[in-house]
C-alpha cells in the first residue's frame, strides 16, 4: 500500500499471522492459572457479576498509515470478587465503510474502587487477549483499557471507557482504538 493510499481493509496480510500463535497460547494459559487458582475459593457471597452494551467512534493506526473512521460495538461482562478485581470477555464488531472484524476478548480487571451498590463511581482498568478475524483472515492481538462505571440506579448504569488492541507485527505494532459508551446491568 502506497503512502497516500486510504486504509480501506481492517485484516492483516496473511504473512503477519503467524507472530500472534505464540502470544494466543501462553495468553491461555495465563488465564486457566489464574482461574484454577482464584476461583476454588471464592464464596458467592463475595462474587458479583455484571454484564455491559456498548459501543463509539474507533480508529486504526500502524506502518501503514491511520483512519479514525470507524466503529466498535460490543458486548460483555465480567465476574468480579468483591467488587473490585476479577475477568471479563466480550464480543463484538469493529468495522469501517468497508470491512468488519468480529472481536473477542479475554481480560483481567481490577475495579480501583469496589464497584458496589453504595458507591456511585468505579473506575477500571482492564488488559489482556484480543482475537479479531474477517473472512480475509484472523490475527491474536493484547488489548489495555480503562474507564468508569457510573452507577445511577441500585443495578443500572453507564460505563465510559478507552480500549485499545494491540496487534504485533513485523513492520510495526498496528492498533485498533476506541472511545465507548454505554449501558451497564448487574
Amino acid at each position: 500500500m502506497r503512502e497516500h493510499e486510504p486504509v480501506t481493509s481492517l485484516a492483516p496480510p496473511n504473512h503477519a499471522l503467524h507472530l500472534t500463535q505464540r502470544l494466543r497460547v501462553h495468553a491461555l494459559r495465563a488465564l486457566l492459572v489464574v482461574l484454577a487458582v482464584a476461583l476454588p475459593g471464592v464464596r458467592s457471597t463475595e462474587a458479583q457479576g455484571l454484564g455491559y452494551a456498548i459501543a463509539g467512534p474507533a480508529g486504526l493506526s500502524g506502518f501503514f498509515g491511520s483512519s479514525a473512521s470507524a466503529v466498535h460495538a460490543a458486548g460483555g461482562g465480567e465476574a468480579l470478587v468483591n467488587g473490585r478485581g476479577g475477568v471479563g470477555g466480550e464480543f463484538g464488531v469493529f468495522a469501517n465503510s468497508s470491512s468488519a472484524l468480529l472481536v473477542f476478548s479475554v481480560n483481567g480487571v481490577l475495579h480501583v474502587s469496589p464497584s458496589t451498590t453504595s458507591r456511585g463511581l468505579s473506575p477500571f482498568v482492564t488488559g489482556g487477549y484480543t482475537h479479531m478475524g474477517s473472512g480475509e483472515g484472523s490475527f491474536g492481538a493484547w488489548n489495555v483499557g480503562g474507564g468508569i462505571d457510573l452507577w445511577t440506579k441500585d443495578r443500572v448504569g453507564l460505563r465510559v471507557e478507552f480500549r485499545d488492541h494491540v496487534r504485533p507485527d513485523f513492520r510495526g505494532a498496528v492498533q485498533y482504538w476506541t472511545i465507548r459508551a454505554g449501558v451497564l446491568f448487574r
